[in-house]
Formats: C-alpha cells, sequence, structure tokens
C-alpha cells in the first residue's frame, strides 16, 4: 500500500498559483517606480521562488535592468530578455504585453509575492522529503542519519523564510522600554535565570532567555559539577523545568553528585556504600529534596545535535499541555535551563573535519537557545596549551577544535583552580614538601566574554567530597600571605586586617 501511495502522490500538480506570480511581475510593470517595487520583491522572492520558467527569467532580467539603472518597461525588458536569449522562450512580445496590461495594483505587491514564496516553500517541502522518502526505501542510510538529514533540511527551509519584517527605531525603543519598565519592578539587579551563586550572578545579571553559555575547563577541575549544582539551583530556587544532557558520564553517577551536592554527603560515601548513620538520614532529606524538581535526564552516548533539538521541543509541548490557559499564555516557553555535557561529543553530520562539524553543532545550540527561548549551558574542552604557561588561567584561545564557539556564545567562562595545579609533584621542594589536599577550596570563574555585562572573576568555593559548589563567606581571604592554601575567613572583630 505504501508504494501505491507515494505513486500517487507523483500524480499530484505540485503548490503553485500562477495569477500570484503574474500579479507580481505586473505590479512591478505597474509600478512608476519600478526600483523600489523590484526591492521590495526582491525582500521576499528569489527568482527560483516562480513556478513557471518563464517567469523566472523574466523577474531575472528585471532584475538585471535595476541593477543597469534602467526602467522597466516593455522596450528594455524585451531588448534584456533577447540580448540573454530568452525572448522566445518566456512566450516573445505578445506574452510581456499580457503582463504589462495586468490590473494588480503595486500597493498589493507585498502580499501577491508572499503567496508565491509560500508556494514555494510548499514545493522545497515536498520534494525534501519525497528524497527522503526515497532513501527510506533504498535503505542506504540507518534511520538515526536520515532523520537528522529530514531535520537538517526542514530546519533551512525554516530559517531560510525571509519573511522577517525590518523593524524602526520607534518599534525597537518601545519594546526597550516595556523591558526596563518590567525590569524596574525587581527588587535586585538579577533580570534573567540566576545561577544561585552572587558575584557571579553580579557578573552576568543571570542568565537570558536565548543565551548560549560556554563553560571551559580542563579535565577534572569541576565543570560538570559546576554546571550540575547550577542546575539544581536553578530547579529548585527559581522552580523551572531543566535538561541535562550528559554525553560522558552515566544518569545514575550524575545523580549521586546531585545528591552529594544536595544532602551535603561525602560522594565517596555515596559509591561504595559505607554510609554513616548522619548519612543514611540525610540521604533521604536529600532524595525527596530532589523528587521535587523537574530535572529531566538524557546520557544517550554519541547524540546528535538534531535529536537534541527533537527532544526538546517534545518536552516543551509536553509541558505545555500540562499547563493551564492562562499559565500557557504566560509562559509560552516553559523550559527553564538545557545543560550539555560537552559540547565536543556531540555527533555533526558534518564530516569534512572536526572543526568545521564542532562548528555546526556550536551554531545550532546557539539557533535552539533562540527558538526554544531558554538558556543552553554548553562544557568545553581546553587545549593542553594552558598547561604550557606560566599563569595557566584559561584564555579564549584556549577553546578546543573551533573558534566559532567563542563567536557563537554569549558568555564565555572558564574554571580555575590553584590547588589542581598546586599538587601536582613539581615544585622544586619535592612531594615531601606538599601541603595537605583541602576538601574545600576556592575556584574562579572567569568570564573572558560576557555581552550582556562585564568580564570579570567570579570566585565560589568547591567542597570536592561533595561536589557542592557555595558562595564564599563574608571576609573570606583569597591569599595566604605566608603561601599554601588560602586563610579562613576573618573574623568580624578583626575584620580590618590578619
Amino acid at each position: 500500500m505504501a508504494d501505491v501511495s507515494l505513486m500517487a502522490n507523483e500524480y499530484r500538480q505540485a503548490p503553485q498559483d500562477i495569477e500570484a506570480e503574474k500579479a507580481v511581475l505586473g505590479a512591478i510593470f505597474f509600478d512608476v517606480s519600478s526600483e523600489t517595487a523590484m526591492s521590495t520583491a526582491e525582500s521576499i522572492l528569489e527568482a527560483k521562488d516562480f513556478y513557471r520558467s518563464a517567469h523566472q527569467e523574466i523577474f531575472k532580467a528585471m532584475h538585471l535592468l535595476v541593477a543597469e539603472s534602467r526602467p522597466i518597461d516593455i522596450l528594455t525588458l524585451q531588448d534584456k530578455l533577447n540580448g540573454e536569449g530568452q525572448l522566445e522562450n518566456v512566450g516573445g512580445l505578445a506574452y510581456l504585453s499580457e503582463l504589462s496590461e495586468s490590473t494588480a495594483s503595486a500597493a498589493n505587491l507585498k502580499h501577491y509575492a508572499a503567496i508565491v514564496h509560500e508556494k514555494a516553500v510548499l514545493r522545497r517541502l515536498i520534494e525534501s522529503l519525497m528524497k527522503s522518502m526515497s532513501l527510506a526505501y533504498d535503505g542506504g542510510k540507518d534511520s538515526t542519519e536520515l532523520l537528522e538529514q529530514v531535520s537538517h533540511e526542514v530546519d533551512q527551509l525554516a530559517s531560510n523564510q525571509g519573511n522577517d519584517e525590518l523593524r524602526s527605531i520607534q518599534d525597537v525603543i518601545a519594546e526597550f522600554n516595556e523591558n526596563l519598565e518590567e525590569a524596574s519592578k525587581n527588587d535586585s539587579d538579577i533580570v534573567g535565570l540566576a545561577t544561585g551563586y552572587q558575584e557571579l550572578d553580579k557578573l552576568t545579571h543571570g542568565f537570558r532567555e536565548d543565551q548560549m553559555i560556554v563553560i571551559g575547563a580542563r579535565p577534572a577541575v569541576g565543570k560538570t559539577a559546576f554546571v550540575l549544582n547550577m542546575a539544581r539551583n536553578a530547579a529548585k530556587s527559581e522552580k523551572v523545568p531543566v535538561v541535562i544532557f550528559s554525553l560522558e558520564m552515566g544518569a545514575v553517577d550524575l545523580v549521586t553528585r546531585l545528591v552529594a551536592a544536595e544532602g551535603g554527603i561525602d560522594s565517596n560515601h555515596l559509591t561504595t556504600g559505607q554510609m554513616t548513620k548522619d548519612d543514611w538520614s540525610t540521604l533521604t532529606v536529600a532524595t525527596n529534596s530532589l523528587s521535587q524538581m523537574k530535572i529531566y535526564m538524557d546520557d544517550t552516548p554519541g547524540i546528535r545535535i538534531a535529536q537534541i533539538g527533537a527532544k526538546l521541543r517534545q518536552l516543551e509541548k509536553d509541558l505545555l499541555a500540562g499547563m493551564s490557559e492562562e499559565e500557557r499564555i504566560a509562559n509560552p516557553h516553559p523550559l527553564g535551563m538545557v545543560v550539555i555535557d560537552y559540547l565536543g561529543l556531540i555527533e555533526s553530520g558534518n564530516t569534512e573535519s572536526r572543526q568545521q562539524a564542532v562548528s555546526e553543532v556550536s551554531r545550532s545550540i546557539k539557533k535552539l537557545a533562540k527558538e526554544l527561548h531558554t538558556p543552553i549551558v554548553a562544557l568545553a574542552q581546553l587545549s593542553r596549551g594552558v598547561e604550557q604557561r606560566t599563569d595557566k588561567r584559561p584564555v579564549l584561545s584556549d577553546l578546543r577544535e573551533s573558534g566559532s564557539i567563542e563567536q557563537d556564545a554569549d558568555i564565555v567562562g572558564f574554571l580555575y583552580r590553584d590547588d589542581y595545579y598546586r599538587n601536582d609533584g613539581e615544585d622544586d621542594a619535592g612531594p615531601a614538601e606538599q601541603e595537605p589536599e583541602q576538601e574545600s577550596v576556592p575556584i574562579e570563574v572567569i568570564l573572558e566574554k560576557n555581552r550582556a555585562g562585564a568580564r570579570g572573576t567570579a570566585t565560589l568555593m568547591f567542597n570536592k567530597p561533595t561536589f557542592k559548589f557555595a558562595d564564599r563567606a563574608p571576609g573570606y581571604r583569597d591569599e595566604n600571605p605566608y603561601g599554601g592554601a588560602p586563610l579562613p575567613p576573618i573574623p568580624p572583630e578583626t575584620s580590618n586586617g590578619y
């Protein structure tokens, strides 16, 4: 039956509107300022959008006349088409006369052009889907690859609609004033999704709904723990749905870290099962707390960016379906935050080079953030070059594989821990004189790019056994003047010195 249906579709007429095509060309003839009319038409249409090849050639000739600063009339168009060897192909002088006598109004040109463009998009969609159906019948591609191809082509059609209007500055200022009035009602400077860390929120003002945030660090510095803490904070304090795509770590391992951070439990106890009495009582509270949060996880290895997009769109639909009409109107894009760990492991259909593949993934993540109106936090590995420098704090050039990550991201932050390098066994004094490892250490979040705010560094505390990040205690001293680990917080009565 499927074969019969497919064959039946081949005999159906492709979407088209010949009268609308004639109206577009006739309106350009009719307008006393052909250049203005042509500009209006070309803001919506390309020559290939016309169904009839004759109309395509006439539109191309009109474009050439405008480019040569010549008027568009019967004589000039006849001359141009004749010079291009297309006059007879379009129906000769008789057909040009028919178009020039059209009653189409130049005032309705945008309406005619929109109809022609709409039919062209439908034809391209049919062509893309028919080609995919043919490939599916042939069985030459696996389903995942074919689905990604279909998704990519449909996304391209959607992004190339070309019907977005230019906006006057007056309209944009009106929207700006509305946003400012809304922001003035806040009693804080956080206008986006709060991360839960005061120093970081002061720099970012919260993560905005369409931002791509990249967090980079060397392996084992704590970047996965950091984004898990932010995700937990958002789900708990902001009460928004959070999605975590983990390409490197299983969902159970992620939950282990979340439980450790939420309950302040040593993660080794959770892994080995060597739990204390206090651990067991705290565990119940922590798991109950996490169970109340809207956190969704996907640990599919080698997931493709098209699959990520499809899963997020489906989740958004499911969330909207569970909301009241008033809630949907107030919050049409309910996803609060998306975390991807990590960017370099996402599969791409681009096989030309790894750099181009990562560039394509990066651009897709940014587009997805804008489409879903949600901040997407993507982790990134850093190159080994950072290890060769005296100052091992990362910089933008340390992002591995693609400079496009830096270009696409709205915020680029790096994690740096001094203790990560201090006890590496390379000190002149030798291993015997190295200081004991600290459980809770300062960690710098270095914002090297921040489109919506200032660059700077936020310093947090990282408890390694529990994978928990926290703000520094009031009076915390960044450096120990005697060397070694930072000193404890300054007591209130001695806050003027050591």
